[in-house]
């Protein structure tokens, strides 16, 4: 995408809007009235002139950012934002999510959590906030046991902020994915029944189609023939999740639409085979 075309159209666009409402008001209305609607709305054509103005510096200041993303020069991406935000110290969600995604382009997953030990004496807030990509890069990096503690805190902390009333309702989209991934670091770890636990939690509790019918399909497919002993009760609550998921979308097309939207997220990326599967399994006749 060529980011400065974007930036310019918006600048002709609005230079050309507040010349044409100028020019016209002279022609429609006749000058001593169109005078008098230029001063009634001086305030909103001077906030119009601060957005493009504010516009124009915001990406004065990013200009080398957009240049390195339409060239996908991400080594030089890399190097950019490491600048902004390790020796520049500007430790914005937005950057750090940005250097973390360009790590995983560059299949780079240690840098990740070499990044994650400089934010989290800065700022560890931000690890909170982008906790499904720092967790996302353990399992790419093979160290499962590390994603299941760091999923586990993260849930943990989820779960205590929602008890005192804090965040309850503002991400429990996000809080589901952790501790999806909290069951799914499991399940690659052969800790069976306490990812089916995690699992059961979310068919029953989620809200999220693509969490519900995830967490059914490996109910059904995995742990039910891995806990022998439970398979009754674990494929009742995936036949419960796999409804959850038909009531909401009626399709196997409106499925993938979600996990298209799942899959353009780094996180996402990991589950697409699962993702596959799991809507077969879910619209089987």
């Amino acid at each position: 995408m060529k980011f400065r075309y974007v930036f310019i159209a918006f600048n002709i666009i609005i230079v050309l809007f507040l010349l044409v409402i100028g020019i016209l008001s002279f022609y429609i209305l006749g000058s001593e009235i169109a005078l008098e609607f230029w001063q009634a709305s001086r305030f909103f054509m001077l906030f119009m002139i601060l957005i493009l103005l504010g516009l124009d510096v915001f990406y004065g200041i990013n200009r080398r950012l957009y240049i390195l993303l339409e060239r996908e020069d991400w080594p030089g991406l890399t190097q950019y934002l490491e600048t902004r935000i390790i020796h520049d110290k500007h430790y914005s969600s937005s950057l750090v999510r940005l250097l973390v995604n360009t790590y995983f382009i560059l299949s780079e997953p240690a840098s990740v959590m070499d990044l994650e030990d400089k934010i989290a004496q800065r700022k560890p807030s931000l690890i909170e906030e982008q906790a499904l990509l720092f967790g996302a890069a353990r399992i790419l990096a093979k160290d499962i046991n590390g994603g299941v503690q760091f999923f586990s805190a993260r849930l943990d902390a989820a779960v205590a902020r929602s008890g005192k009333g804090l965040c309850a309702k503002k991400d429990p989209r996000k809080t589901a994915w952790i501790r999806f991934y909290y069951g799914f670091t499991l399940l690659l770890e052969r800790q069976f029944s306490i990812a089916a636990e995690q699992f059961i939690i979310l068919s029953k509790e989620a809200k999220d189609p693509v969490v519900i019918g995830l967490s059914a399909y490996f109910l059904a497919d995995i742990l039910s023939k891995m806990l022998l002993d439970r398979g009754l009760d674990l494929q009742a609550a995936a036949t419960n999740g796999r409804n959850r998921v038909g009531a909401a979308l009626h399709t196997i097309d409106a499925w993938y639409k979600e996990a298209t939207k799942l899959q353009n997220e780094i996180y996402g990326a990991i589950l697409v085979p699962y993702l596959r599967d799991a809507g077969r399994w879910i619209y089987r006749d």
